[in-house]
């Protein structure tokens, strides 16, 4: 068992993954509660067959009125009859036996007929469920596996059946999922092929030192998605962290004034100074608080949020800077998009409507992951080469709050870690590193990713 040390989450990853949608007519089954006595007395009909109503009354301590009501509403139903002074089961009643299992509890049983669009993935050939987030470069692609096109509707309908449990918690998450089987399917339409996004988390695993994605419990118990997530965590082992600098250390404590990192920068494989620097504290009146994680998490982007608001309408620039590391195992995730739609109407809701966004771009980073936010920022810019260590993150709104992150490999992967500065002096400092005036080497990579297209 892991303990709750070694189940931080430090980051996300998304992996874009082919599918195909079938289209499945069926007839569900739905259990519906009954009363408490209503359930008793017919589960005493079904033993003794008929009663006395007086008997009834007096078993369960009513008044002629009480039991009166109890019995009108249950015929009504048409679950009981009356036979002079007695009363039966009727045949409807005794149909509520025929779902009723090993407990002999009846049960109302609802049959409705359900239609459902499900995409099977092409990668484990298990059900996905249908994603709001747009397919995009920046996401990790998984491949298909051979001849996954041509699963025929009768592989649908199978796997539909034997997984239906899966399908009604896990894709349609039904508040009363355990109270829903499946009574029949009529037809299985092949539909078309397409892309869902599939989150993943990625933790950090403090007792073998290393990061991996990690899924829900309910995805992880499906056999399907077992597979689909063994290849997408092959996938991720291809993603590379950004190269750790000598001089990152120095830079953080500079723009911070926090110097509880150098440790684990020195000696990223010792877990001591991993539990150290995870313990960080915030210090009175340091203008810095310590964070965990990717930027864009919630928890952090939260936090940031506060200090923009508690800075209050005085946003000079609103402007937002981005400045990326290396690598190619940053922005993985749609959480990216999200956290910068978040920040930008922060900003708006205090400034006005338009709210510049620069992406900063190290030189360490690849060609092609250069561009794969373009649609997220107003701007883009490549670094001059040097000008920025290649494991730094910052998140700047100028004036007001900088989030930075030292990127310390672990394994094949990194964690970032950081924190928020606030200390205006520091922040002005900040600006300064990021601002291209009058500074050479500075390129648009949007315009140059423009120009190349054309």
């Amino acid at each position: 068992m892991i303990d709750e040390v070694e189940k931080l989450e430090v980051d996300a990853v998304d992996f874009q993954v082919a599918c195909r949608r079938y289209t499945i007519h069926a007839t569900i089954t739905r259990d519906r509660q009954m009363p408490v006595v209503d359930e008793f007395v017919l589960r005493l009909l079904a033993i003794l067959d008929r009663v006395p109503s007086a008997r009834l009354r007096s078993w369960f301590g009513f008044s002629n009125a009480e039991m009166e009501t109890v019995l009108v509403d249950i015929a009504r139903r048409g679950h009981v009859a009356f036979e002079g002074e007695d009363i039966v089961l009727s045949a409807a009643g005794r149909e509520l036996f025929k779902f009723s299992g090993a407990d002999d509890v009846p049960r109302v049983v609802e049959v409705a007929p359900l239609i459902a669009d499900v995409w099977f993935d092409l990668v484990g050939r298990g059900m996905v469920p249908r994603s709001p987030a747009r397919p995009g470069d920046y996401l990790v692609k998984l491949q298909e596996i051979p001849g996954a096109r041509e699963l025929p509707e009768a592989f649908a309908r199978e796997a539909f059946e034997q997984n239906f449990r899966d399908y009604v918690r896990r894709i349609r998450r039904l508040p009363d999922a355990d109270a829903v089987n499946l009574y029949s399917i009529s037809n299985v339409e092949g539909g078309g092929y397409g892309y869902q996004v599939v989150e993943a988390g990625l933790a950090l695993d403090m007792d073998r030192l290393t990061v991996r994605p990690t899924f829900g419990e309910a995805a992880e118990n499906s056999a399907g998605f077992h597979r689909l997530a063994i290849a997408a965590g092959d996938a991720w082992q291809y993603a590379s962290a950004p190269e750790l600098s000598s001089a990152s250390g120095a830079e953080f404590e500079r723009w911070t004034g926090d110097d509880r990192l150098a440790a684990v920068l020195t000696q990223p494989d010792n877990i001591d100074f991993w539990t150290a620097a995870l313990v960080r504290t915030e210090r009175a009146g340091s203008g810095f608080v310590p964070t965990l994680g990717a930027t864009y998490l919630r928890r952090n982007m939260q936090l940031f949020i506060a200090l923009v608001h508690a800075a209050g309408p005085a946003v000079p620039d609103r402007e937002i800077v981005w400045a990326r590391p290396g690598g190619t195992a940053w922005g993985r995730t749609a959480k990216i998009s999200g956290a910068l739609t978040e920040l930008r109407n922060s900003l708006s809701k205090s400034e006005g409507p338009d709210v510049e966004t620069t992406l900063l771009v190290t030189r360490s980073t690849p060609k092609p992951h250069r561009t794969a936010h373009k649609r997220f920022f107003t701007r883009g810019r490549l670094a001059p080469q040097g000008h920025l260590p290649p494991n730094i993150e910052i998140l700047l709104v100028p004036d007001v709050a900088a989030m930075i992150n030292v990127h310390v490999k672990v394994g094949r992967h990194a964690v970032p870690i950081g924190g928020l500065v606030t200390d205006k002096k520091r922040l002005g400092r900040i600006g300064e590193k990021l601002r291209p005036a009058r500074r050479e080497g500075w390129e648009d990579i949007w315009q140059a990713a423009r120009r190349e297209t054309d």
